[in-house]
């Protein structure tokens, strides 16, 4: 039986795939992102989440040269006091005029405070991100992920997040 893991594991695999054949954003800017949503749209926990994230303009040097991933550090809490702090790499992809699709990936420490039990410590994060990018090269996002745990801890509750995000170009 397949548990969550496994499908999502393979979910970003094939979306990551996918994408390597689409346009690429042709600009390599740098930007810093702040974002409000919330925390646990699916549970009757939910709380206010507040994150700050910075995306490099830069391909990774662990990324295979076919895929062209950025990488991006962040810092992400909610309104219970939880806090998760990690890294990952991301995909612009160009789909329309001003319209992108960001998929991403990343890794990170979670702090629970009296937020969500999320049974572990060390938790992955999976996320789609839909932006408009103005003329300035500033943008408007709206993202929805998914963290967990992978199974590595006894409990695997995850958590998903809806966010609006304000990215601007530097």
């Amino acid at each position: 039986m397949y548990n969550f893991f496994n499908i999502s594991f393979y979910f970003s695999l094939g979306l990551f795939l996918l994408i390597s054949g689409f346009v690429q954003a042709s600009e390599n800017n740098n930007f810093i992102s702040f974002s409000l949503g919330q925390f646990d749209i699916n549970d009757s926990k939910d709380s206010a989440e507040y994150r700050v994230e910075y995306l490099s303009g830069d391909i990774s040097s662990i990324s295979p040269s076919n895929l062209s991933l950025k990488p991006f550090y962040g810092i992400m809490v909610n309104g219970d006091d939880g806090m998760y702090v990690y890294s990952g790499l991301r995909k612009d992809i160009n789909v329309r005029d001003n319209i992108f699709i960001t998929p991403s990936f990343a890794i990170g420490y979670y702090d629970q405070e009296s937020s969500k039990d999320l049974g572990y410590d060390l938790e992955f994060r999976s996320q789609l991100e839909l932006s408009y990018q103005f003329e300035s090269m500033n943008r408007i996002a709206l993202s929805l992920n998914h963290i967990s745990n992978a199974s590595l801890g006894e409990e695997n509750p995850g958590v998903e997040s809806m966010v609006i995000s304000f990215i601007r170009v530097f």
